[in-house]
Formats: C-alpha cells, sequence, structure tokens
C-alpha cells in the first residue's frame, strides 16, 4: 500500500486514540446539471463497525494504527496516497490527496 501520514495529521490522531480507517468509497460530485459520483479516498478516526472488520486489514503507517479497506490495499498508483488535516468551517477534518479524480461530463454542456 503507497500512503504516508503527515506529521500534522499524525498529531491530530494520536489526541484522538492513535486509530483511523480509510477506504474508497463513492462520494457525490457536482456538476453543471446532475450529481454525479466518483470513487474517492475516505478517511474517518477509529477502527472501522464491528460487521465490516472482515474486510480491512490492520496495519502501521508513520506511528499510526491504520484499518485499510481491501479497496485501497489494492490502490497502488504512481502517486501515494496521503493522510493529511484540512480546515473547514467546522474545525479540522481528516482528508486523503492523492488519488486523481476521473474525468466527468455532465454530457448537457460544453463547458464541462
Amino acid at each position: 500500500m503507497n500512503m504516508t501520514v503527515t506529521e500534522r495529521a499524525q498529531e491530530y490522531i494520536a489526541q484522538e486514540g492513535n486509530v483511523i480507517s480509510v477506504r474508497i468509497a463513492k462520494r457525490l460530485i457536482p456538476s453543471c446539471t446532475a450529481t454525479k459520483t466518483a470513487d474517492l479516498p475516505t478517511v474517518q478516526l477509529g477502527k472501522p463497525v464491528d460487521y465490516e472488520q472482515a474486510d480491512y486489514e490492520a496495519v502501521t503507517i508513520d506511528g499510526v494504527e491504520v484499518y485499510a479497506h481491501s479497496s485501497i490495499i489494492n490502490y497502488n498508483g504512481q502517486v501515494p496516497l496521503r493522510v493529511d488535516i484540512e480546515t473547514t468551517l467546522f474545525g479540522k477534518q481528516l482528508a486523503v490527496y492523492g488519488m486523481p479524480i476521473p474525468p466527468q461530463s455532465c454530457g448537457d454542456c460544453t463547458l464541462c
């Protein structure tokens, strides 16, 4: 698995129990006329729920216990995935960067 955890994220995760879960999930991508979905990496604090744990593998990356879903373990892109902190209006949250977003087109215009 090609993934790193930044120092800022390591500090934040350590304060919250030092465990994260990472997987690739369908996320909504807005477009001109309709909402599309794309497969993007997601991260959350803590272990996965009990009934999903069979789909995850526990690994240690940069001192953080990472529960990696099979969808992430199979990702072997040229650019390493990077877990980092992003700041929103509601405070800090974890984010995964590095996976390219597939091109989206609404099919109804020439802009996208």
